[in-house]
């Protein structure tokens, strides 16, 4: 089998031949030069036009010359990553060779070369549609089921969108009763947020398509951000294949907006608001495929993810596939993942093969690792839909049959379909972006949870449809919105923190793995190596607050630790929770020393950190005693303590009504700061009383002066 075989997402019915990308990503490769190589005043990789003359001379001599900068077009970036990641998008660059042996021969050459950190191949995923026809019009829609007062969409009501609201035997599908993800009991308690932003990386969108497009309640635009992430002289983000129109229908199409086009069409999407004062989301289109084509490459799909992590979208949907992984989409999935932006992505469509359906397709398959949520397809009877892939990255699976309503451009496409406003689509295409929506409404109504914070709740409140327990083929089972929602209701906590490791138990030894060079072990080569390996631990009290503990895990950012496996392909934070019981939680991770000496730059070094840099971030959620008050009172008239912004990431700026001392209290009830307002205002930059940064969740912030008291609520992000 090829090495970059690639793989269909969506169901491949009636879907037009992708034509063959601008460039040719067989003779491409993605470099990210070391800091040395542009340390030169006014050197840069942003631009190539800027690259040093070493650098260049260098490219040349291999046969190589730039092409592009990973990070050009897009903003100065969030929060960088670790060193451990070994991650600067500012330093890398697309190279191209004449040909694709040349390329491989100078992907060798620049291994060892002191101007480079790393190199690899850029490679191609696919998106395939799977437009299966126009959908079928219906008479006068169902009344009187309860859905009167929240979603009047056509489709919906007639019961033709099984995926949100399955009327079973009954419907136009003949599906079970309550087969779906129970969209009509979450919507209830969240339909997103004005202020929300979720991102499509995809083939595009019709801003003209009413369902997606449009203002918002408060006459801004509804799309925003939007990118045009390839190197197509076309700049636009249209959609001319037919793909990225119905993928963001099901994120996010209005929803309770009544008809469009005719009188018995119109859809609702998972995050598409309530049809008043809330529209739910704003909408980040980013065309990762270039003009007509169905397919994307690794370089343009890695700008696609950092740059809607840039502009503050809270998932960006991934509902395209390919063998082999990449490099470059790992880290900019792990930049995303830090920065507050869920990864979603599509598990694949080679489910009819026993032996092909368990191959990782990326980049969903990263999931494994905690930096995305790998989503397969089920039907509209509570099974997994026969072509849904099943590897070992899965979390659950989402409506995703051949039998999807959803928005399609108002035009043909570029291979000349035309099923004006709507059509019928299906595949793991069509089921990542109903979590895409999830993870909306879940941000909406909780939005202190952060990076893999989203990929536990919602898996772990999936409805079990497979094998009891999870199960290969289904995973945790089967996207429940009402579920999640209730999972983190209003009477959950939600804890996060940072702690240190407090013990260290000296295992086995044996031969370590090592894929890439990371942390302070960055000047040990790649291969294999002699090496003990140690499990270090942590014990932290849970508040006492929490009457129980409902769920805890590690969190991907804040954790540095590693598997105890002795295979590391590359670094990814990695620990686990071995007990809670007795108002105490204890976690593990770990370490390894490496004591082959015919390395002697190596023997001695500790991978990914020695024991004592062992940190371990987590969650845990469950019903809390009492959370602190959220309002506070006032003698005087109107008066009240604005913060701003909130989220934020970095610094807060608090203004008081008055002369007094603001107490920084966290989700546990504990001051962690205490300042003093200068003229009624004052700042704080998230750190503690000690001066170390405070972990991202939600704090009150309570004021106390000669005027009265009050408390507002604020969230963190980041660390």
């Amino acid at each position: 089998m090829r090495a970059l075989q690639l793989f269909i997402v969506a169901l491949a019915l009636l879907a037009p031949v992708a034509p063959a990308l601008a460039g040719d990503a067989s003779r491409e490769l993605i470099v990210q030069l070391s800091a040395g190589a542009v340390s030169a005043p006014g050197m840069s990789a942003r631009h190539v036009g800027a690259l040093p003359t070493a650098v260049r001379g260098r490219f040349a001599a291999l046969g190589l010359h730039a092409t592009r900068a990973l990070t050009e077009q897009l903003s100065d970036g969030a929060r960088p990553l670790p060193e451990l990641y070994d991650f600067h998008p500012e330093r890398i660059v697309l190279v191209e060779a004449p040909d694709a042996a040349l390329a491989a021969s100078a992907l060798a050459a620049l291994a060892n070369d002191a101007l480079v950190d790393w190199a690899e191949p850029n490679l191609v995923r696919t998106m395939v549609p799977g437009i299966v026809g126009p959908p079928r019009a219906f008479g006068n829609p169902r009344t009187g089921t309860g859905l009167d007062t929240l979603a009047n969409d056509p489709y919906l009501r007639a019961g033709a969108q099984w995926a949100l609201w399955n009327v079973g035997p009954a419907g136009p599908f003949h599906g079970a009763t309550g087969a779906d993800i129970h969209a009509i009991t979450a919507w209830q308690t969240s339909v997103g947020s004005n202020t929300l932003k979720l991102a499509v990386a995809d083939t595009g969108i019709d801003p003209a398509q009413p369902e997606l497009g449009g203002l918002m309640p408060d006459g801004s635009a509804r799309i925003v951000d939007e990118l045009n992430a390839t190197d197509s002289p076309n700049r636009t983000v249209i959609d001319y294949y037919g793909h990225g129109t119905p993928v963001t229908g099901i994120v996010a199409a209005r929803t309770n907006d009544g008809p469009h086009f005719a009188l018995n069409t119109g859809v609702a999407g998972v995050c598409g608001g309530d049809g008043g004062a809330n529209a739910g989301c704003h909408i980040v289109p980013i065309k990762i495929a270039p003009d007509t084509s169905g397919e994307a490459t690794t370089f343009d799909i890695a700008r696609g993810i950092l740059h809607a992590a840039d502009v503050g979208a809270r998932a960006v949907n991934m509902s395209f596939a390919g063998q082999g992984p990449s490099r470059t989409e790992r880290l900019a999935l792990t930049y995303a993942l830090f920065n507050g932006c869920v990864p979603v992505g599509a598990a694949g469509n080679s489910g009819f093969d026993p032996v092909e359906a368990v191959i990782p397709l990326y980049p969903a398959q990263y999931a494994l690792d905690g930096l995305a949520i790998s989503v397969g397809a089920s039907d509209e009877r509570d099974q997994r839909a026969l072509f849904s892939s099943y590897p070992s990255g899965l979390d659950l699976v989402a409506p995703g049959s051949p039998n999807i309503y959803t928005t399609f451009m108002t035009y043909p496409s570029g291979a000349g379909q035309s099923y004006p406003g709507y059509a019928i689509f299906g595949g793991t295409s069509a089921a990542a972006p109903h979590v895409t929506g999830a993870v909306g409404l879940l941000a909406a109504a909780r939005p202190e949870l952060i990076d893999d914070d989203a990929q536990h709740v919602i898996r772990e409140s999936a409805d079990d449809i497979g094998a009891p327990g999870v199960d290969p083929q289904t995973a945790h089972g089967r996207l429940n919105l009402a579920a999640m929602l209730a999972r983190v209701g209003p009477s959950v906590g939600i804890w996060h923190a940072e702690v240190a490791a407090d013990s260290v138990v000296q295992e086995l030894q044996g031969t370590l793995h090592m894929g890439e060079g990371f942390g302070d072990t960055l000047v040990v080569p790649p291969r294999d190596y002699l090496a003990t390996r140690f499990a270090v631990y942590a014990t932290v009290a849970i508040p006492d607050s929490f009457l129980s503990v409902t769920s805890a895990w590690p969190r991907v950012g804040g954790t540095f630790a590693a598997r105890g496996t002795f295979t590391l392909p590359y670094y990814v934070p990695w620990a686990e929770v071995v007990s809670v019981a007795g108002g105490a939680m204890t976690l593990r991770g770990f370490v390894y020393r490496i004591d082959d000496n015919s390395c002697p730059v190596c023997a001695g070094r500790y991978v990914p950190v020695a024991p004592a840099d062992v940190r371990f971030a987590f969650t845990v959620i469950g019903p809390v005693l009492r959370p602190p008050a959220q309002v506070g009172s006032l003698p005087s008239s109107g008066a009240s303590l604005r913060a701003a912004p909130t989220p934020f990431a970095q610094v807060l700026t608090l203004h008081a009504p008055g002369e007094g001392t603001l107490s920084v209290i966290d989700a546990s009830g504990r001051e962690v700061r205490r300042l003093a307002t200068a003229g009624g205002s004052a700042t704080w930059d998230g750190r503690d009383a000690r001066g170390m940064a405070s972990p991202a969740g939600i704090y009150w912030v309570r004021f106390n002066g000669l005027t009265g008291s009050v408390t507002t609520r604020v969230v963190k992000l980041g660390r």
